[in-house]
């Protein structure tokens, strides 16, 4: 059965626990997630051969898994499954690897938010040759420590305030936390045995302040319904290069945040009151959240994030010279819905 372990404990376990065939990493923070899946793998080393399978190979071939999980590399050498659910799907695949006799390879798997009655997560947790670990979305505060943290670890020394920022323009993504304190230590030359102090002007080189602007502001424009300005945000987002699921992860993030505000709402708490306390939300957004979180009721949470889903695997099997024109069109279909939800 899957133990409460630490992240710490759980990224080690892919080295301490061979009895165990699946590791699975899910909930709302799904930057967390990859993050940590792939602290996992680097634990495995450069030599360890990838094999990488979306969860819609699954549903027409329920003995993938199994099979891959115990094939052999074609040089000899390690191997490990990284598993990407973009759904819940997949079942039998899961329940063949865990029942197999044999399963050499580790199976490293990451999913979105899942519920406590989810099938795919009871099959998971219930299971003795798995081990889980679930990621919430942390308060602004624990991103911060966070964030000082992994800079620490880079041979960085971060003040909270300079922290507080890349927090906040990345949108609390720890993967685009990594990427900008990457580059951070790239700029000073440091490392671990050498720790060099951050001086605020050096965020300022940093060209992710600009994008996730672009995005936060794609975001509220999309959830608000101002088809108008979105137009711009859009042609702006292009030329800076931002990525199409990139955009579609920040929804669903901010879906995240807003479905478990909401819940709050209909329970009769008071919209503001709920979206002060949320210490996620940078206070110069809280007047967008507070109008997201009275328009959109729980059923139409529900809906998009669904649809967001589909978004998601649409980009994913479009081309690439057509996933900005496919996600604009998208964009644009749910604003409209946020205007009908006026």
């Amino acid at each position: 059965m899957s133990a409460k372990l630490s992240e710490k404990d759980f990224i080690a376990s892919i080295e301490t626990r061979r009895d165990i065939r699946l590791f699975f990493v899910f909930g709302p923070d799904e930057s967390a997630a990859a993050s940590i899946a792939g602290n996992m793998v680097g634990r495995l080393g450069s030599d360890s051969e990838a094999v990488e399978i979306d969860s819609a190979k699954l549903r027409g071939d329920p003995a993938l898994l199994a099979d891959e999980a115990a094939s052999q590399s074609l040089f000899g050498g390690a191997r490990h499954i990284r598993l990407h659910f973009a759904r819940e799907e997949g079942l039998d695949a899961i329940a063949n690897l865990l029942s197999a006799e044999q399963a050499g390879n580790p199976v490293i798997a990451t999913a979105g938010d899942l519920k406590k009655n989810s099938k795919l997560r009871t099959l998971v947790e219930g299971a003795p040759r798995a081990l889980s670990h679930i990621c919430y979305l942390p308060s602004e505060a624990e991103a911060i420590d966070q964030a000082v943290a992994a800079a620490g670890a880079l041979g960085l020394r971060i003040d909270r305030t300079l922290a507080a920022q890349v927090v906040r323009y990345t949108g609390q993504d720890r993967r685009l936390v990594a990427m900008e304190l990457e580059k951070l230590s790239l700029y000073y030359e440091s490392a671990p045995e050498r720790m060099v102090t951050v001086e605020p002007q050096a965020l300022s080189s940093l060209a992710a302040e600009t994008a996730e602007e672009d995005i936060n502001a794609l975001v509220n424009q999309v959830l608000k319904g101002d088809a108008k300005a979105l137009g711009r945000t859009i042609v702006e987002a292009r030329a800076v290069g931002i990525e199409a699921i990139r955009i579609v992860r920040a929804l669903q993030r901010r879906i995240a945040l807003l479905t478990g505000m909401r819940a709050k709402v209909e329970e009769g708490a008071n919209a503001g009151a709920v979206v002060r306390a949320n210490r996620a939300i940078f206070w110069k957004e809280q007047g967008a959240f507070i109008q997201q979180v009275e328009r959109w009721t729980a059923p139409r949470l529900a809906g998009l994030n669904a649809h967001l889903l589909d978004v998601e695997a649409k980009l994913m099997a479009t081309g690439a010279d057509l996933t900005e024109t496919v996600l604009e069109e998208e964009l644009v279909r749910i604003a409209r819905a946020a205007v009908r939800g006026r």
